[in-house]
């Protein structure tokens, strides 16, 4: 289902842009737009380049940009910029600023949010940049739309994220920060980002390596933003970070309230993708009120709690019980990933492609059924080959049995392959259930939480999988 009536309110695209309106009056969108019978305008969303001079137009039809957005370079979405802009605005509202500066952080080739911020509502921007082309190219956008006045941008030659800022002049202050972290930690991990069992995604993949991929990931950069704003807690108001995987966004409100810091959260909504935002102060703001976490409205999921019981000659800690646990996901061939591992508690995000876990005890039956009959023919062949001389009305009858014991040993394999055929077929099911569980020690006991994030095997999911776990802990 469409998101856009999840759009922040103030957000004009949540009336969908006018195409015959852009085919009519920019020549280059004409070029990768259709128009059928009956005049309506469609584009190919997968067609990259159809995307950059959508966004293009847009730019220039909406807000009077001109901005070069380059084929090697992320074509920024242009509602969820606007999203986390809106947001902005609301956290300067609530503390009652006015002139207004703010720093992005790792601003891109198009200098996105620098553009709108300042050109929208005359924003003080400061962008910082690695990479030297993306700097350049984000320079020239400034300029062509002659906003240097407002906005400056920095090269960042270190591998902190805010720090080098205030080490070269310690007198800067921002009202807020914003950043949009790269989502990965490698390149595999962008290969492996979408399984190749999920339908294909609506819009078409862009951006550059340095766009997508950070040493640790997206949670690693958002815990380096946080220690590194508490060294800097004076110089920034506001610190937010937009966030791409909801298991991350647990985990740094997790750290947050760790710490006792200050915090509020929000959902952009925007096509059919969602992101999260998270902003924190260590001033005297109590944002969570200010600025009240936004979502689309839906019951809150409340993780299932089991106290694993001890299981002979393992020790009873966190890391060996973590161990089992994922021995019996791999048994499921359920994927997971390490997201948080503490001393006491470690955290994953699991994705199941498809159902593996239902009818287990069936299986078990027909596992059992075919070692019997197994055996049997076993004994029978033993048995025939010790008696030397035999009537044949016992050999009929024993090779009967014989013949009845292969025919159901093989009736229950061929069973068996069928059904898990059925919920192993990759190629064919969509993902079913996506979730957290996690591993803590809590009063000398083993505690195994599970959280039901989304897919449609629903908590009932959860549920199964948890009982899985209870059957075969041993």
């Amino acid at each position: 289902m469409a998101l856009n009536k999840f759009m922040h309110p103030r957000n004009i695209y949540r009336t969908p842009p006018d195409f015959v309106k852009l085919y009519k009056e920019f020549e280059d969108f004409s070029t990768v737009a259709k128009m059928d019978v009956t005049g309506k305008v469609s584009i190919d969303f997968k067609d990259t380049r159809a995307l950059r001079i959508l966004t293009k137009c847009l730019l220039k039809s909406d807000f009077d940009l001109d901005v070069v957005i380059p084929e090697d370079r992320l074509v920024p979405t242009l509602p969820l910029r606007l999203n986390y802009i809106l947001w902005i605005e609301d956290l300067m509202i609530s503390i009652h600023k006015e002139h207004i500066t703010g720093l992005d952080i790792g601003t891109g080739a198009c200098a996105i949010y620098p553009l709108l911020a300042a050109n929208k509502n005359k924003w003080h921007m400061v962008g910082t940049e690695k990479d030297e082309d993306s700097l350049k190219m984000a320079l020239d956008n400034i300029e062509r739309n002659n906003l240097q006045h407002l906005i400056k941008l920095k090269k960042n030659i270190t591998a902190s994220l805010i720090e080098h800022l205030f080490e070269e002049d310690n007198d800067l202050r921002f009202d807020f920060c914003m950043c949009n972290p790269p989502f990965y930690s490698n390149v595999q991990e962008v290969l492996e980002s979408r399984s190749s069992a999920r339908p294909p995604p609506k819009n078409a993949f862009t951006g550059s390596p340095q766009e997508l991929i950070t040493e640790g990931g997206e949670l690693e950069f958002c815990r380096k933003l946080i220690k590194e704003s508490a060294k800097f807690k004076n110089h920034i108001l506001i610190f937010t970070t937009m966030i791409g995987h909801k298991y991350n966004m647990k985990e740094i409100l997790l750290d947050l309230k760790a710490e006792g810091i200050k915090h509020t959260t929000t959902e952009f909504c925007q096509g059919r993708v969602t992101r999260w935002a998270i902003a924190w102060t260590y001033q005297d703001y109590d944002l969570y009120n200010l600025v009240p976490p936004r979502d689309k409205a839906r019951k809150k999921s409340i993780p299932i709690t089991f106290v694993l019981p001890e299981i002979p000659n393992l020790p009873y800690d966190v890391e060996h019980t973590t161990e089992k646990v994922q021995q019996l996901f791999d048994s499921l061939n359920i994927q997971y990933k390490i997201i948080t591992k503490r001393r006491n508690e470690t955290v994953l995000n699991f994705n199941a492609l498809t159902n593996t876990w239902t009818n287990q005890r069936r299986k078990r039956r027909l596992l059992k059924k075919i070692e019997e009959t197994v055996s049997k023919k076993q004994k029978l062949e033993n048995q025939e080959k010790c008696e030397k001389s035999t009537p044949d009305s016992s050999i009929d009858e024993k090779s009967n049995v014989l013949n009845e014991t292969m025919d159901l040993a093989t009736a229950c394999s061929t069973a068996l392959i069928d059904q898990t055929d059925t919920v192993t077929n990759k190629d064919t099911e969509k993902p079913i259930l996506q979730g957290i569980f996690k591993v803590s020690n809590k009063a000398k006991t083993v505690v195994f939480e599970m959280e039901y994030l989304e897919g449609s095997a629903g908590k009932e999911g959860v549920h199964q999988i948890l009982q899985y776990i209870k059957n075969n802990w041993k």
